[in-house]
């Protein structure tokens, strides 16, 4: 069984999305003070929404002007749901790729295209894995751009992390968003022998 949100702006304003059982979505009120920060950031932006789920901040994204999204997830039943969800966007304007996070990261950043102004990341609540999303991240945004976590208000993020520095926090009930800046690409990280390399599925439009 599945549930819906609702996009709160933008060309599909109002528009549901299915929700699996066992995602969390970013609220309502959470995207729209993300989107309000970053209402002149996002026009044209080239979006990166990992932990996707029901792919809600990057379809509201989309919805709001950026000029295309990638989406990461993992499992099976929510790629195929968020697949679906994904059908309200224009074809070209959206990908979708499949991979275990944060270890799949190294794998998109051998790609000079996948490059990303913006970058939303929304992991479970029980992830323990923070700094090192945030150091394979860091190749990924260009400069200038802004990569933003949500997280439970309970934990704290490094204050820095590869090229990144954080910039702000805001606090939504239990919910935070600590927002990350970098003034230059940082330089792919090399993998180190004890990481497994993990698999990376793309799924087609």
């Amino acid at each position: 069984m599945s549930r819906g949100v609702r996009v709160t702006g933008g060309a599909l304003r109002g528009r549901l999305l299915a929700v699996g059982t066992h995602v969390r979505p970013t609220e309502g009120r959470v995207r729209e003070a993300l989107f309000s920060i970053w209402q002149e950031r996002v026009v044209d932006a080239q979006v990166l929404d990992l932990f996707a789920g029901s792919g809600a901040v990057g379809i509201e994204a989309v919805s709001r002007g950026a000029g295309g999204v990638l989406f990461v997830e993992q499992a099976p039943a929510v790629v195929r749901l968020l697949e679906e969800n994904c059908k309200m966007l224009e074809k070209g304007r959206w990908r979708l790729r499949r991979a275990s996070l944060p270890g799949g990261l190294r794998s998109l950043a051998q790609h000079p295209d996948y490059r990303f102004d913006l970058i939303f990341a929304d992991p479970p609540y029980a992830f323990d894995e923070y700094l090192r999303l945030l150091e394979l991240a860091s190749p990924l945004l260009r400069a200038g751009g802004e990569l933003v976590v949500e997280h439970s208000a309970r934990v704290d993020l490094a204050a820095a992390a590869g090229e990144l520095r954080q910039n702000d926090t805001r606090r939504y009930g239990e919910s935070t968003l600590t927002f990350y800046r970098s003034a230059d690409d940082a330089k792919v990280p090399e993998p180190s022998a004890s990481e497994e390399e993990s698999d990376f599925l793309e799924v087609d439009p």
